[in-house]
C-alpha cells in the first residue's frame, strides 16, 4: 500500500511541477531552447528508451536531450536538456525518482524526476559512454564505453549518492552494452567487433566471472546489447550479425539462436514475466517466445529500441519514424506518442532524420528541409509540419525553392533530382541527373534553369519547366560538392574536393581536388578556378551585389576520421577571383555559408564527424556570425545537440535557421543587429 501511495504522490508531484515548468499549453517547440533561439522543429532521432517504473512515464533519449512523455495523454510533459552532446543510452531507478543518461562526450547526468533538473555530473572514465544502467537497488550506476585510442576501462561503477567512483574494469575494450542481473551482484557487458564476448562480472570485485565466447568467426561482429531475464537466468544478446543469442547465466553454456533478422540488432528486451523477447533492428522489430525460440510477429520498420510497460500489457518501440506504443501479446499498433501535422500515416513523419539542407520560401512562410529519405514542409510561423514529401530512395542531400515559390527541387544519393508542386505538394518530375550521388542543387535568379552538381565530377543545367537537360560542365577532378548561381544569373560557382585514402588502415588520407571554379551560365565556359583552401570546399554563396564570394571548407583526416582540418571561410572577389580575406576560428568542418539577404552579415556552421570518432572541437556544432565588410567575428551561437549542417536566412533577414545533424531545425533571432 505504502509503495501504491508514493507511486500516486510522486505521479502527482511529476506532473504538477513539470507544468509549471514548461506548461502543457506551451508551444514544445520552445522548450528548453539556446540563447538566441526562438524555436526548434522536429524532436530530434532517438537511441533509447525507458519505461518508469509505475508505468506512467516514458523517456526518450537522443540527439535533442530527454524527452517525457506522459504515456496516459500520449504527449510531451517535459524536455530534459542541459549537455550539448547527444544522449546514447537512460535509465530510470528503482523507484522512479531519478533518470542517469549516458553522453556522446563521456559524461554521465543524474536528473531529479520531480524537478526536471539535473541533479549531479558525473565522469566515467570513457571517452564516450554508450551504456548506462541502474544497480537493482538503485546505490550504483554502470556505465559501459570505449576511448578512442582504447587506453581506458571499458566498464565504470558509479556511487549513486556522492558520484564517486567505486571501480572500474573491463580491460582496455570498447563495451556497447551493460545490465545488472536482478539480485545485483553480476554485471553482463558486451564489446564490439574488436571483441565480441560477453563477459559477466562480480560488481563488488570487479573480477571477471565468465566469458560466453563466440562460436564461429561470423559472430566477430558488435554485439550492441546484452540483458538478464526477469529470473535472472538467461542472458539474451543482439548483434550487428542480425543474430539474438540466448546463454545460461550460471554455466554460460549457449542455448539457442532466435532466427528472424537479417541486418543488425539494434536491442534486446525481456519481458517482466520472462516469456517474451523484443528485438529491434535495422530490418525491423520481432517479438520472439523466448521458451519455444520461435517468433510471434513482426513488423518491417527499422528500430533502435524498445521496452516493456512494467505490467507487461504494452511495449514502446523507438524507430526512425517515431515512438509507438504496441500491444506487448498480439504486437498490435495501439498509439504513436510523436504526433506531428503532415505525418503520412501513423509510422511516418514523427522524426525527421539528420537535416542536410534548410531553405526559406521566397515569401518567408514556408520553410523546406531534408532528412533522410525525405523533404519536410514546414509553417515558419507556428512552427509546425505541413507535409512530408516521399519519393526518394536514398539520403536526399539539398532542397530549393524556385524563385516564384511554387517548385521545389531535391537532390539526392539516388542519382536523381526531383522536382515537387508546392501547392499541390505532389512530386512534378524525376531526373535522371548524375552517374552518382547529386550533391547540391539551385535555381537561377529568373527560375529558368537549374543547376545540380554530384559525386561524378560534373554539374549539369536542366530546363526548369520540361526537365530537359541543356548541357554538361566537366572539368573538376573530384566530387563536385556545393553549387551556386550569382544573382543576376550569369555565373556559376563550383566548389569540390574529396578526401582520399591511400594507404592501409591507418592512413591519415589526403584532400584532393580541393577547389572553386566559375562559369559561364548561359555557354558553360569554365572563366577562373580558385585555389587556396587546403580542404574540402563544403559550400559557396555569392553576396547579393554579386561581387563577393564566400566559401567554407574542411574535412576529417585519420583513421576513422580522428580530427578536422582545414575549417575555415574564405571571401574572394567574384569579378577576378582574388582571395580577399580568410575567416578562422570554426573547431570543426565548416559544412555551410550564407550571406544575410541585406549583405551585411556572413554566417557559417561546423558540425563534427560522430559516428564512433572523435571531435577535434566541442561536442556540438557552432553558428559564427562575422561582419560581411571586414570580416570581424561578431558572434557565436551555441547550444546544439549536433553538428551544423544548414544555415539559411528568411527574405527579411530577421530569421536564421540552422539544420542539425540531430534531427532538428533551430530558428534564430536576427531581428536586431548581432
Amino acid at each position: 500500500m505504502k509503495k501504491i501511495v508514493f507511486s500516486i504522490c510522486l505521479t502527482f508531484t511529476f506532473l504538477l511541477i513539470l507544468s509549471q515548468l514548461n506548461g502543457f499549453a506551451e508551444d514544445t517547440t520552445r522548450w528548453r531552447l539556446p540563447e538566441g533561439a526562438t524555436a526548434r522543429l522536429g524532436k530530434g532521432n532517438i537511441k533509447q528508451i525507458a519505461y518508469s517504473p509505475n508505468g506512467m512515464h516514458l523517456a526518450a533519449a537522443g540527439s535533442a536531450g530527454i524527452w517525457i512523455y506522459d504515456v496516459t495523454i500520449h504527449q510531451e510533459v517535459a524536455l530534459l536538456t542541459g549537455n550539448t552532446g547527444p544522449i546514447s543510452s537512460v535509465a530510470f531507478n528503482p523507484d522512479g525518482s531519478t533518470i542517469v543518461s549516458g553522453y556522446d562526450d563521456g559524461s554521465v547526468w543524474v536528473w531529479d524526476v520531480k524537478t526536471g533538473e539535473h541533479k549531479q555530473i558525473l565522469t566515467a572514465e570513457q571517452e564516450w559512454v554508450s551504456s548506462v544502467a541502474f544497480s537493482p537497488d538503485g546505490k550504483i550506476i554502470a556505465s559501459g564505453g570505449a576511448c578512442v585510442e582504447g587506453m581506458c576501462p571499458g566498464i565504470t561503477l558509479l556511487d549513486t549518492q556522492t558520484g564517486e567512483r567505486l571501480k572500474s574494469f573491463g580491460g582496455a575494450h570498447t563495451t556497447l552494452s551493460v545490465c545488472f542481473s536482478p539480485d545485483g551482484n553480476t554485471l553482463a557487458s558486451s564489446g564490439d567487433e574488436w571483441d565480441s564476448n560477453i563477459r559477466l562480472w562480480d560488481v563488488q570485485t570487479g573480477k571477471l566471472l565468465k566469458t560466453l565466447k563466440k562460436r564461429t568467426a561470423f559472430e566477430d561482429r558488435d554485439v550492441n546489447s546484452v540483458v538478464f531475464s526477469p529470473d535472472g537466468n538467461i542472458i539474451a544478446s543482439g548483434s550487428d550479425n542480425g543474430t539474438i543469442r540466448l546463454w545460461n547465466t550460471h554455466t554460460g553454456e549457449f542455448i539457442k539462436y532466435l532466427e528472424g533478422h537479417t541486418k543488425s540488432v539494434n536491442s534486446v528486451v525481456f519481458s517482466p514475466n520472462g516469456n517474451r523477447l523484443i528485438s529491434t533492428g535495422e530490418d525491423g522489430v520481432c517479438l520472439w517466445d523466448v521458451n519455444t525460440g520461435e517468433y510471434i510477429d513482426e513488423f518491417q520498420i527499422p528500430a533502435v529500441s524498445a521496452a516493456f510497460s512494467p505490467d507487461g500489457k504494452t511495449c514502446a518501440i523507438a524507430s526512425e519514424t517515431g515512438i509507438s506504443v504496441w500491444d506487448a501479446h498480439t504486437l498490435h499498433f495501439l498509439e504513436s506518442l510523436r504526433i506531428n501535422k503532415g505525418s503520412e500515416d501513423k509510422f511516418r513523419g514523427k522524426d525527421i532524420g539528420s537535416i542536410q539542407s534548410v531553405a526559406f520560401s521566397p515569401d518567408g512562410n514556408t520553410i523546406v528541409s531534408c532528412g533522410g529519405n525525405n523533404i519536410h514542409l514546414w509553417d515558419s510561423h507556428t512552427n509546425q509540419l505541413l507535409k512530408t514529401l516521399i519519393g526518394h530512395t536514398e539520403s536526399v542531400n539539398s532542397v530549393v525553392f524556385s524563385p516564384d515559390g511554387n517548385t521545389i527541387a531535391s537532390a539526392s544519393n539516388d542519382r536523381t533530382i526531383r522536382l515537387w508542386n508546392v501547392n499541390t505538394r505532389k512530386p512534378l518530375k524525376t531526373l535522371m541527373a548524375h552517374a552518382d550521388s547529386a550533391n547540391s542543387v539551385v535555381f537561377s535568379s529568373d527560375g529558368a534553369t537549374i543547376a545540380s552538381a554530384g559525386n561524378d565530377r560534373t554539374i549539369r543545367l536542366w530546363n526548369a519547366n520540361t526537365g530537359e537537360l541543356l548541357r554538361t560542365l566537366t572539368g573538376h577532378v573530384e566530387n563536385v560538392n556545393t553549387i551556386a548561381f550569382s544573382p543576376d544569373g550569369n555565373t556559376i560557382a563550383s566548389g569540390s574536393g574529396r578526401l582520399a585514402y591511400l594507404g592501409g588502415g591507418e592512413d591519415s588520407g589526403t584532400c584532393v581536388g580541393q577547389e572553386i571554379r566559375l562559369w559561364n551560365a548561359n555557354t558553360g565556359e569554365h572563366i577562373k578556378t580558385l585555389t587556396g583552401h587546403t580542404s574540402v570546399v563544403n559550400s559557396v554563396v555569392f553576396s547579393p551585389d554579386g561581387n563577393t564570394i564566400a566559401s567554407g571548407s574542411g574535412h576529417w583526416w585519420g583513421y576513422e576520421g580522428k580530427a578536422s582540418t582545414g575549417e575555415e571561410v574564405r571571401l574572394w572577389n567574384a569579378n577576378t577571383g582574388e582571395h580577399i580575406k580568410t575567416l578562422t576560428g570554426h573547431k570543426d568542418v565548416v559544412s555551410s555559408v550564407a550571406f544575410s539577404p541585406d549583405g551585411s552579415y556572413i554566417v557559417s556552421g561546423d558540425w563534427y564527424d560522430w559516428d564512433g570518432h572523435f571531435s577535434s572541437g566541442t561536442w556540438s556544432g557552432e553558428i559564427r556570425v562575422w561582419d560581411a565588410h571586414t570580416g570581424e567575428h561578431l558572434k557565436t551561437l551555441k547550444g546544439h545537440t549536433g553538428g551544423v549542417s544548414s544555415v539559411a536566412f528568411s527574405p527579411d533577414g530577421k530569421v536564421l535557421a540552422s539544420g542539425r545533424t540531430d534531427g532538428t531545425i533551430l530558428l534564430w533571432d536576427f531581428s536586431t543587429p548581432p
